[in-house]
């Protein structure tokens, strides 16, 4: 199992705002995250804690210094985003707990022309039998950023909404959190890049949990399945489009050499990971990654119905931000796989 942290939301906000100012050179990090934190405590009807089974706090982040709009209200909660009841936490599942949990038909679930169900219906869809891993694309960054340090985008004084959508990507995914509201308790596990733990945190954050458990793993990148750096350094090179390269060897096993078996190194990363089985599993996890793996994984997982063919001149669709698959695992290991949008959009 995971090592988790467990940390309230106040005091997560002002970790990460404190590091991400630390990413920007500036030299009054302290006194700025002493004020955050403090601002943070005053708005909470109890103060910020670390609660005494945690273990570790949330990992600092690296002095890249690349990113100019990684400032303290990304992690703030905004006069326009409601901010829902707080939920507590609960042990267990009602599998394990609940006598009365009788396994009943899976439901169906309706796809978009993409190929993807709304995650809000497949959260839905979570038997008590069964427990669920959800494997999600970040929110928005800015597109000319890509570094580790880049956060979510967040605009202070622009409309809650554009066009029916979240306006950026601190909303974007606390509206995904709001789709996820149930009294069980979730943990969370992320890419060391600040943008998938802002992601993991305001989805938190949208389900209004009092807790924020999480963990980093370096598993979740187009590097899992990667054979031959340099073969995909080439690719790269000459297409000048490394999503000509995912998307071509993913549908149409096209630089083969470049990368592992899709099938076989899907099928490791479920059991070595994300459901190595239902006993040993919380009974719902997020898992905050990137496009370069959200792709791979939603082909294997929908045996290619999925349409993110972006090499593909007829489609050229790509996961958009907050899209990906949900691993659905029963109380006898047989797992089921839904690719799922967050939002309303679900390809680029």
């Amino acid at each position: 199992m995971h090592k988790i942290s467990r940390i309230s939301l106040a005091f997560t906000g002002a970790i990460l705002s404190a590091s991400l100012l630390a990413a920007c050179g500036d030299e009054n990090t302290t006194a700025a995250f002493n004020n955050f934190a403090n601002q943070s405590s005053s708005d909470q009807a109890q103060p910020s804690t670390i609660s005494s089974s945690s273990t570790e706090q949330l990992p600092a982040s690296s002095a890249d210094a690349n990113s100019s709009s990684a400032t303290a209200p990304v992690m703030q909660s905004s006069s326009s985003v409601e901010v829902p009841p707080t939920l507590s936490s609960s042990s267990g599942t009602a599998a394990e707990t609940d006598p009365t949990c009788v396994e009943t038909p899976v439901t169906t679930i309706a796809l978009d022309s993409i190929g993807l169900a709304d995650i809000a219906d497949v959260f839905k869809s979570v038997r008590c039998n069964e427990k669920a891993v959800f494997i999600i694309r970040h929110g928005e960054r800015d597109d000319a950023q890509t570094g580790r340090e880049t956060p979510l985008t967040y605009w202070e004084n622009e409309p809650d909404s554009v066009n029916g959508q979240p306006s950026d990507g601190v909303r974007q995914a606390r509206a995904v959190g709001q789709k996820l509201i149930s009294a069980e308790e979730f943990v969370y596990s992320h890419t060391n890049y600040v943008r998938t733990e802002q992601t993991c945190f305001n989805i938190n954050f949208g389900r209004g949990q009092a807790t924020f458990p999480h963990d980093t793993t370096t598993l979740y990148s187009i590097s899992w399945y990667k054979k031959d750096k340099e073969r995909y350094d080439f690719y790269d090179d000459s297409t000048k489009n490394v999503r000509l390269v995912i998307a071509g060897w993913a549908y149409d096993n096209l630089y083969a050499d470049a990368f592992y078996d899709l099938k076989e190194k899907s099928e490791e990363i479920v059991k070595k990971d994300i459901a190595p089985g239902y006993a040993s599993m919380n009974k719902y996890r997020v898992i905050c990654t990137h496009d370069d793996f959200v792709l791979p994984f939603s082909v294997f997982a929908s045996n290619g119905n999925v349409n993110y063919r972006f090499h593909d001149p007829a489609s050229r669709h790509w996961p958009y931000f907050l899209t990906g698959v949900a691993v659905i695992i029963d109380n006898k290991d047989q797992i089921r796989y839904v690719p799922f949008r967050g939002l309303g959009i679900g390809a680029e």
